[in-house]
């Protein structure tokens, strides 16, 4: 593999502050991580995408987020609430998106609650695209 093993793609148009300091946890953990800039795009959410370069998300997630935290679940919303973090008056991201290469992605939000960062870690998301369902509490293909 080339390249870092996480990219982050932060919009341009918010402050940059939460996108280096989820970066920066990933590289205390010892893990290779490039934050870039996306320009503005007209109408588009304010969505960061962080790619994850490997195959499989599962074993990526518990081994990455069990460095930064005792449980994988913790790690991965520690992450996740460093990127949703605001300043006074400052806009957040409306959603964190971690895309794998075989095609699969997990949307998470600001709101999700923490059993969802449980059943995060377990999920097999190649080729599927994720979304948390409040009204039955799971992860469902969207």
């Amino acid at each position: 593999m080339t390249g870092p093993a996480v990219e982050i793609l932060w919009p341009s148009s918010l402050p940059s502050d939460p996108a280096e300091e989820g970066q920066d946890l990933l590289r205390d953990a010892g893990v290779d991580t490039q934050c870039m800039l996306v320009p503005t795009r007209r109408g588009a959410a304010e969505v960061v995408l962080v790619l994850v370069m490997t195959a499989v998300l599962d074993p990526f997630l518990r081994s990455l987020f069990q460095k930064v935290a005792e449980d994988a679940h913790k790690g991965l919303k520690a992450f996740t609430d460093r990127l949703f973090a605001t300043r006074q008056g400052t806009p957040a991201p409306q959603g964190v998106v971690f895309e794998v290469p075989a095609g699969g992605r997990v949307t998470f939000t600001p709101d999700l609650p923490v059993g969802a960062y449980e059943q995060a870690v377990g999920l097999d998301v190649r080729d599927q695209r994720w979304s948390w369902d409040s009204r039955t509490a799971m992860w469902v293909p969207s």
